[in-house]
C-alpha cells in the first residue's frame, strides 16, 4: 500500500461500518487529534487492549500501528489535521489504481481477448451497474469499429440469453467484485456449451474466473477509494483502453471506420 496522502477520516468512515465499541472509542482519540503514544500508552490512555488497537488498524486497510501512526503524524503536522488538500488525495488515490493495473494486467490475456474480438462480429457483454456504464463505453468503441455490441444489464436478461448464443458469438462479462452467483452460473454454461466467453475483474478467485474461458484482472477499490471518490467503473475502463488499444495495433485499418464515423459530424 502507498501511504503517502492516505486520509485518515475517510479511512475511519469507510471502516465504521465494522467498528465496535472498543473501535469507536479509538478512532475518537486520534479525531481528537491526541499526541502520539505508543501502544502500551495508548491502550492504557483509551481503556482498550494492545491488540484491540492493532486490530482497528487492520479494519481501516492498514498492517499494523506503525503504518497509522505514519499517516496520523503526517497528518497532524500538516495545516489542517486530519485533512488534506482534496486535489493531492485524489491524485494520490488515481496513482495507486495505476500502479494496481501495471501490475495485475496480463499482456497474453489482453492480446487472447483481442484476438477473439477480431474472430468474431458479434460481441454480447454483460454487466450490471457501474460495469454496464463502461459495457456501453465497449460499445461505443467497438461498435465503431465495425463490430454488433450489445450490452446486457441484468440477470434475467443474461439467463435468457445464455441459451440461445452460438459459437458465433462473444461474451465478454464485466463485474469488478465477480460474486454474483447467478452470473457465475450464466459464465459456466455459456463456456460448457464452447461459447467463449471472458471475464474482465478485480477477483482472481471468484466462481466466474474459474469458468470463465479467461479472466482479464484489473485494479481494485479498496479502503476509502470506496466511498464514491473515484468512479467504480474506473477500473473497467482502463481495462477496456487497454484492449481497444491493442485491438487497433494489431490491424490499424480498423481506425478508418471510427474516421468514418466522423464524416457526418464535419458536414
Amino acid at each position: 500500500m502507498v501511504l503517502m496522502n492516505k486520509d485518515i477520516g475517510l479511512l475511519f468512515e469507510y471502516a465504521r461500518s465494522k467498528f465496535t465499541t472498543t473501535d469507536n472509542k479509538i478512532a475518537d482519540y486520534f479525531l481528537a487529534r491526541r499526541p502520539v503514544k505508543t501502544i502500551e500508552e495508548l491502550a492504557t490512555d483509551i481503556g482498550v487492549s494492545t491488540a484491540s488497537i492493532t486490530r482497528f488498524c487492520q479494519k481501516i486497510g492498514l498492517n499494523n500501528l506503525k503504518e497509522f501512526l505514519f499517516l496520523y503524524q503526517e497528518q497532524l503536522d500538516s495545516a489542517n489535521p486530519l485533512s488534506k488538500p482534496e486535489n493531492d488525495g485524489l491524485h494520490q488515490d488515481y496513482f495507486d489504481v495505476l500502479q494496481q493495473l501495471k501490475h495485475c494486467l496480463d499482456t497474453d490475456v489482453i492480446d487472447q481477448i483481442t484476438h477473439a474480438i477480431a474472430r468474431h462480429q458479434i460481441i454480447h457483454v454483460f454487466g450490471t451497474g457501474f460495469s454496464a456504464l463502461a459495457g456501453a463505453d465497449f460499445k461505443f468503441r467497438f461498435g465503431r469499429l465495425g463490430k454488433f455490441v450489445e450490452v446486457v444489464q441484468d440477470t434475467n436478461s443474461m439467463q435468457m440469453y445464455q441459451d440461445i448464443l452460438t459459437t458465433d458469438n462473444l461474451v465478454i462479462v464485466l463485474s469488478l467484485n465477480a460474486q454474483n452467483d447467478d452470473m457465475a452460473k450464466v459464465v459456466k454454461n455459456l463456456t460448457r456449451r464452447g461459447i467463449e466467453t471472458y471475464l474482465i475483474s478485480a477477483n482472481p478467485k471468484s466462481k466466474m474466473s474459474q469458468s470463465a474461458t479467461a479472466t482479464l484482472l484489473t485494479a481494485s477499490l479498496h479502503g476509502e477509494e470506496r466511498t464514491g471518490m473515484i468512479s467504480a467503473q474506473l477500473p473497467m475502463l482502463m481495462a477496456i483502453d487497454h484492449l481497444y488499444y491493442h485491438y487497433v495495433s494489431l490491424d490499424r485499418k480498423t481506425i478508418k471506420n471510427w474516421v468514418s464515423t466522423e464524416a457526418p459530424f464535419g458536414k
